[in-house]
């Protein structure tokens, strides 16, 4: 069985990978393409087998070119991990256009791009499953990050709708909602003292008392995508230490 992980060169996404490679063949697409590397090579040291291929999921012919020559080495994914992901933080007034594309770009075009690639290889092999990284967020009001908010909400809309149309083809289509979770986007644009600050933050607020780690991810991610979750589709499923109560 071969499965897809796009952003998979760090984070949930290595997490994944790694975790993944257990039981797949696993293609890391990731624009970090040594990083990617690196994660094969760990893969391949414990008796998995994976590639690594650069991809810029923003951009069609990237994303189709990248499942291309994943198929060729591997055979047609059965799985996908759309997992890539950038954020850009600031108030509502003042988002910048440009960063308000590059986020919708990565999260929701890049996920709609990559559904579109892999699904034909799905309703060729007469099954297939999905997992999209959405958020906590997908279902928060948070300051300061109505970019990546609205992103993620948009993820989990899209979801819904591929699970209503593919499901009954026998593709699942499912979202993770990760709450905090250490991982290198936590720290992006925040100094080293911030970081420390943050995560002591999140730790002191959970439930849990503690940030998750992407391996408590990796094992929601591994169900999903397993015959364990077949009865299981349109839904997004929170490993988040208790963040978000219903």
């Amino acid at each position: 069985m071969h499965v897809i992980v796009t952003g998979g060169a760090s984070g949930i996404g290595r997490a994944s990978a790694v975790r993944l490679a257990r039981r797949m063949k696993v293609t890391i697409a990731d624009r970090d393409l040594d990083g990617a590397r690196s994660v094969v090579d760990e893969i391949k040291s414990a008796g998995g087998e994976a590639q690594a291929i650069i991809v810029d999921v923003a951009h069609r012919t990237s994303v189709f070119e990248m499942v291309a020559q994943a198929t060729a080495t591997f055979g047609p994914p059965a799985a996908l991990f759309a997992n890539a992901g950038i954020n850009r933080r600031n108030p509502v007034d003042l988002i910048s256009e440009a960063d308000w594309d590059v986020m919708m770009d990565v999260h929701v075009k890049g996920m709609f791009l990559c559904a579109q690639a892999v699904i034909p290889h799905m309703l060729s092999l007469g099954h297939g499953t999905i997992v999209n990284t959405a958020s906590d967020f997908a279902i928060m009001g948070v300051a300061g990050n109505a970019t990546y908010t609205a992103a993620k909400t948009s993820v989990y809309s899209l979801t819904k709708a591929m699970a209503v149309e593919f499901t009954p083809k026998n593709i699942r289509v499912n979202a993770i909602g990760p709450g905090p979770i250490d991982t290198p986007l936590l720290a992006t644009g925040r100094t080293a003292e911030q970081h420390v600050a943050l995560r002591a933050k999140f730790a002191a607020a959970l439930p849990l008392g503690r940030m998750g780690t992407p391996e408590d991810v990796a094992v929601v991610v591994d169900f999903l995508l397993s015959d364990k979750a077949s009865y299981i589709s349109g839904q997004l499923l929170h490993p988040n230490g208790g963040q978000l109560l219903w």
